[in-house]
C-alpha cells in the first residue's frame, strides 16, 4: 500500500508540473499574441534581405491561423525555461546531492545549446538555403510563396538545427551516470563525422555544400568538445 501511494504521489506530482507547464506557455502565448506581427515580420526577415518577396495566405482563415501558430512558437520558446525547471523540481527529490548539481548544469545547457543551435539555422542555414532554391527563377518562371510552407520550412530547419545541438547534453548526461564510456565515443568518431555530413545533407533541403558545412562543422565541434568534457568527468573513476 505504502509503494502503491508514493507512485500515485509522485504521478499527482508529475501532473501538477505538467500543468505549471501548460499555465505558462499559455500565458506567454497569450501574451505574444499581441506582438505576433512583428514576430512574423522577424520571420521573414531572412526572405526579405534576399528582395523583394511577398507571402500569399491561399485560405481565408489560413492568416489567422499563421499568427495563432506564431504566437504558440513564441510562448512554447519563451516558457522553455519554465518548462525544464519544472521537470528538475520533479527529478531534483530522487537524486543525490551531486547528481542534482550535475543535472541543473545539463538543462542549462540544454537551453544554451538549442539556441545557438536555432540561431545558426536561422541566421546561416536558412539564408544560404533560400538563396538557392530562389536562384531557380527567370523571367518566365517566378515564385509564389506560400506563408504557411515558408514557415514550416523555417521552423523545421531551425527546430532541427536547436534539437541537434543538445546531443552533447545526451552524451555527457550518459557519461555521467556511466552508461556510456569515454572509448566507445572515441573509437565512434569517424563514423560520427560521417553521420553528422549525412544527416546535414538530409535535414538542409539543398544540395549545396556549403550550407550543408554550415551545419556538420559545429556539430564535429560539438562532438570534439563532448569527448574532452567526458575524459575530464570520468578521470579517476574508470
Amino acid at each position: 500500500m505504502q509503494k502503491r501511494a508514493g507512485v500515485l504521489d509522485h504521478l499527482e506530482e508529475l501532473r501538477w508540473r505538467i500543468l505549471a507547464s501548460l499555465a505558462a506557455v499559455a500565458i506567454v502565448t497569450v501574451a505574444a499574441s499581441f506582438f505576433s506581427k512583428p514576430i512574423l515580420e522577424f520571420l521573414i526577415s531572412p526572405l526579405r534581405a534576399l528582395g523583394d518577396y511577398t507571402l500569399y495566405f491561399h485560405s481565408p482563415y489560413e492568416g489567422l491561423l499563421i499568427y495563432l501558430k506564431v504566437s504558440l512558437l513564441a510562448g512554447i520558446l519563451a516558457a522553455s525555461p519554465v518548462i525544464f525547471m519544472e521537470l528538475w523540481l520533479f527529478a531534483a527529490p530522487g537524486l543525490h546531492s551531486s547528481e542534482r548539481k550535475t543535472v541543473a548544469t545539463l538543462v542549462l545547457a540544454s537551453i544554451t545549446l538549442f539556441l545557438i543551435g536555432a540561431a545558426l539555422a536561422f541566421w546561416g542555414i536558412v539564408p544560404w538555403s533560400l538563396r538557392f532554391f530562389l536562384g531557380f527563377q527567370t523571367d518566365s518562371l517566378r515564385p509564389l510563396l506560400g506563408v504557411g510552407p515558408y514557415l514550416s520550412f523555417l521552423l523545421g530547419m531551425v527546430l532541427a538545427a536547436g534539437i541537434v545541438f543538445d546531443m552533447p547534453v545526451v552524451l555527457l548526461g550518459l557519461v555521467a551516470v556511466g552508461a556510456l564510456k569515454v572509448q566507445s565515443l572515441r573509437k565512434a568518431r569517424k563514423a560520427v563525422i560521417v553521420c553528422f555530413f549525412i544527416f546535414s545533407a538530409v535535414v538542409t533541403p539543398t544540395t549545396d555544400p556549403v550550407t550543408q558545412t554550415l551545419l556538420a562543422i559545429p556539430l564535429i565541434v560539438l562532438y570534439e568538445g563532448c569527448v574532452l568534457i567526458a575524459r575530464w568527468m570520468r578521470k579517476g573513476k574508470d
